[in-house]
């Protein structure tokens, strides 16, 4: 039998604790991972949560739909002026909620998202009146992610 050689055991402990903090660093970005998969999952949750909300009113008004996604104006005299205006809030909070988590979302969902943005505020005037009267309501991120995307005059 070999007699105790106090390096070799520290070569042994060193490369014990070298194979411990290889394994902690795979399970810590594995974790991290998950998180990542997490977030992602809630951010798509939260941005079908609204989408439905708004798609709500429209089932219910589908007249209101020509505010929307048609192009029509509407005057402050008109009936019907607080319900659109109220849907447009909706959906200007949906697209809030994208600008401010587009991160989170994935590079790979960017380009829909942006053509989603664009396409919808091209066809609502009242989407866009509406965030340029009431810029200050809504975040910095809407604001820059829209004038980036869509080239809105929100002045």
């Amino acid at each position: 039998m070999s007699e105790f050689d106090p390096a070799l055991w520290q070569t042994y402990a060193a490369f014990g604790g070298l194979a411990v903090t290889v394994v902690g660093l795979a399970l810590v970005i594995m974790q991290l991972r998950q998180v990542e998969l997490s977030l992602r999952s809630s951010a798509h949750a939260a941005l079908y949560d609204q989408a439905s909300s708004f798609r709500t009113h429209l089932v219910a008004h589908p007249y209101l739909r020509r505010f929307f996604f048609e192009g029509a104006s509407i005057e402050p005299s008109d009936a019907e002026y607080d319900r659109v205006i109220t849907i447009a809030e909706l959906f200007l909070n949906h697209l809030e909620q994208i600008a401010v988590t587009i991160a989170s979302l994935g590079r790979d969902n960017r380009a829909a998202l942006q053509s989603f943005i664009k396409d919808a505020l091209d066809k609502s005037p009242v989407m866009k009146q509406h965030l340029a009267a009431n810029r200050s309501r809504y975040s910095p991120a809407l604001i820059r992610y829209i004038s980036s995307v869509a080239a809105v005059v929100t002045a």
